[in-house]
């Protein structure tokens, strides 16, 4: 707080001393940018056709050729497959003791998209099953995929690609990357197609991926302007009639090429293990005040009074003589650092304050959820 003043003649330096203040916190002026304005997109990027979804599929298989890490004689489960697998090409095996550890068991899976035809390839990824330590350098056997209705619809075989950096186990992040898991891009080839019908009941109906009411009904009007029917069932998904005759395709791809400007919520999202912050300039915060370490933080309207004359103008109250500013200082103690915003800030304005004057990842997240607990943070807090 600005000390009064016993003289007129000191005004002067009360002048400098502010300015002196608000330049050593280095925040006089940071240029805040207006509230940010949601992006227009077409439907396509915000949702998709409820008949056209992917579906998922599952198989057992084995990885071969591994060099000593695979899975021990202790993983029976690996050696009943490996058993089954040699007696099927006419090797009987005459061991009953499974000392290999060049053989893992995974489990693969991949997503099966909507449309694909036979013999297009696909993406997998292979995970471990058994105590294997890592799956590098392995090629996964033929391992047919399975949808929930148990029927096969692609066979995935070929290299594992495993993530790594070089072999520096010494290295503090090397030993934490994950190695029982694995890659083969284009693995799997398609067996059979997925029938879908696009039309079906007589209307099509698009899902929005992030549900929300105002972005709905503004989907559902923007699709009425090219004279097309639509009404908005529900947050999630927008109905659209479909007639007989009606070309399905020529009807989504005009439907899905309309632009839209989806509504945002204000939301914070935390992640406290690796100090992440992630929030939306929607977000404002209430008049508060936070006292947090060595930081003094301050929401609302600044008034500044002295006893003799104006600084800047000649407004007067009872008070005295005195201005309104909205600041991002005040006069503080050397020990001591006080942040002050306006009654309308965003979020987003006090984060770059805050790193202003030195705060950390971990500051802003105890800061975030005490602010929050008070009923400051006019928005929603996600720790994951």
């Amino acid at each position: 707080m600005i000390k009064q003043i016993q003289n007129q003649k000191s005004k002067i330096k009360i002048k400098e001393l502010l300015l002196i203040t608000l330049l050593g916190f280095g925040i006089l002026s940071l240029g805040f940018p207006a509230q940010a304005v949601a992006p227009t997109v077409r439907i396509k990027d915000i949702a998709h056709v409820l008949e056209a979804r992917e579906n998922q599929l599952m198989g057992f298989g084995l990885v071969v050729g591994l060099k000593g890490t695979g899975d021990t004689s202790q993983t029976g489960f690996t050696m009943q497959a490996l058993t089954n697998l040699l007696s099927k090409m006419g090797v009987v095996p005459q061991g009953v003791d499974f000392k290999s550890k060049n053989v893992a068991a995974v489990i693969v899976t991949t997503d099966l998209p909507p449309f694909v035809k036979k013999g297009q390839p696909l993406d997998v990824v292979v995970s471990a099953v058994g105590d294997a330590n890592s799956l590098m350098g392995g090629t996964l056997l033929v391992t047919t995929l399975q949808g929930v209705d148990d029927q096969v619809y692609a066979v995935a075989q070929g290299p594992v690609s495993v993530a790594s950096l070089g072999d520096k186990p010494e290295i503090t992040p090397y030993k934490k990357r994950q190695m029982n898991t694995g890659k083969i891009p284009g693995g799997a080839l398609v067996e059979k197609e997925v029938p879908v019908s696009l039309g079906g009941q007589g209307q099509l109906t698009i899902v929005l991926d992030q549900p929300d009411f105002t972005t709905a009904n503004r989907m559902a009007e923007s699709i009425r302007k090219i004279n097309i029917e639509a009404v908005a069932k529900d947050p999630a998904s927008v109905v659209i009639p479909f007639y007989e005759g009606e070309n399905a395709v020529e009807l989504v791809a005009k439907v899905e090429n309309l632009q839209v400007v989806p509504d945002m919520i204000a939301k914070i999202i935390i992640d406290e293990k690796t100090g992440t912050v992630v929030m939306g300039e929607n977000v404002r915060i209430a008049p508060v005040a936070v006292t947090y370490g060595e930081l003094d933080i301050k929401v609302g309207p600044v008034d500044y009074y002295s006893e003799g004359g104006n600084l800047y103008g000649s407004l007067s109250s009872e008070k005295g003589d005195y201005i309104t500013s909205r600041t991002t200082a005040d006069i503080a103690t050397p020990k001591k650092q006080i942040v002050m915003l306006g009654g309308n800030a965003s979020l987003g304005e006090l984060v770059r304050v805050l790193n202003t004057l030195g705060a950390g990842p971990q500051d802003l997240i105890a800061i975030i959820q005490a602010m929050k607990k008070a009923g400051a943070i006019l928005a929603e807090v996600e720790v994951i």
